[in-house]
């Protein structure tokens, strides 16, 4: 069967193409977290459903990022120490890295490829938040993880045209012609807020206008474009100085004059 850009969005227009859920534990997470009068104990106890997500949350309030005097060695203390907004981006963002693998050996290579980018754009993204606008980290964080998380439907389409997976140029060229696209509708079916959808369907536009304050797409677009310099990714010889979104930023020459040193790694080692 061969797979091509029209087959795929008549499928994806015509809900055929089978789309990634959101775990039910995530959905009550963020959906109890933006109740009215929801405590800590309400999200530890929604949390401890889920064991792999029990060790993890706890693990990560241990991690660098936000380890205290004494270890957390509950659910309850982990939220506590990292509060309710980080936990409901952790509890989505940590069952992510599930959708960027595959048995299929090619397929495997270009999702754990693009996790690695969208870890390294995810840090970059938190830091730019904090450093830059009044935008929540936390949202910056989950806006660079899932900025490409429209490439594991197309990819696992593909696996049905072998010809399609072992020609590199045309399967690049059908990934990053749809991965947007395909990614919004991810996000649209997950109830994600329409500034969140944004930045998987415009991120790689960089004549987007925007004529506000800078937004998570342009904190994205700047940090997918240091991340990806020199690759072969569609940004990957953009200039950063000459974006628009760069200067919404405030961001004067380079990216120099930013210290990315230990903020962004000990997200990494957090989100990893």
């Amino acid at each position: 069967m061969s797979i091509t850009a029209e087959s795929i969005l008549d499928d994806l227009e015509n809900d055929r193409l089978p789309l990634p859920t959101l775990p039910e534990v995530a959905i009550k997470v963020r959906d109890t977290v933006d109740s009215e009068d929801v405590s800590i104990r309400d999200i530890a106890d929604i949390i401890m459903t889920d064991a792999a997500l029990s060790a993890r949350i706890i693990q990560v309030a241990n991690s660098a990022l936000y380890r205290g005097l004494s270890t957390a060695d509950t659910v309850q203390n982990a939220i506590t120490r990292m509060g309710l907004n980080t936990v409901r981006t952790l509890a989505t963002s940590l069952v992510m890295k599930q959708l960027f693998q595959a048995t299929h050996p090619v397929v495997d290579k270009y999702l754990r490829q693009a996790w690695k980018i969208s870890t390294d754009v995810a840090a970059l993204s938190a830091v730019l938040a904090k450093s830059y606008t009044n935008l929540e980290a936390d949202s910056a964080l989950l806006a660079g993880l899932t900025h490409s998380i429209g490439m594991s439907p197309i990819l696992v389409k593909a696996e049905s045209d072998p010809a399609l997976l072992n020609n590199t140029e045309s399967l690049d060229k059908l990934i990053n012609d749809l991965y947007p696209k395909v990614g919004a509708s991810i996000l649209k079916n997950w109830d994600f807020p329409e500034a969140m959808v944004q930045v998987p369907a415009e991120h790689l536009d960089i004549n987007r206008s925007n004529s506000g304050a800078a937004d998570l797409t342009d904190l994205v677009q700047v940090a997918l474009v240091k991340t990806v310099a020199g690759s072969n990714h569609p940004l990957g010889h953009v200039n950063s100085t000459e974006l628009a979104s760069f200067h919404r930023l405030g961001m004067a020459d380079d990216y120099e004059e930013i210290d990315m040193s230990g903020g962004v790694e000990e997200i990494k080692e957090a989100i990893l």
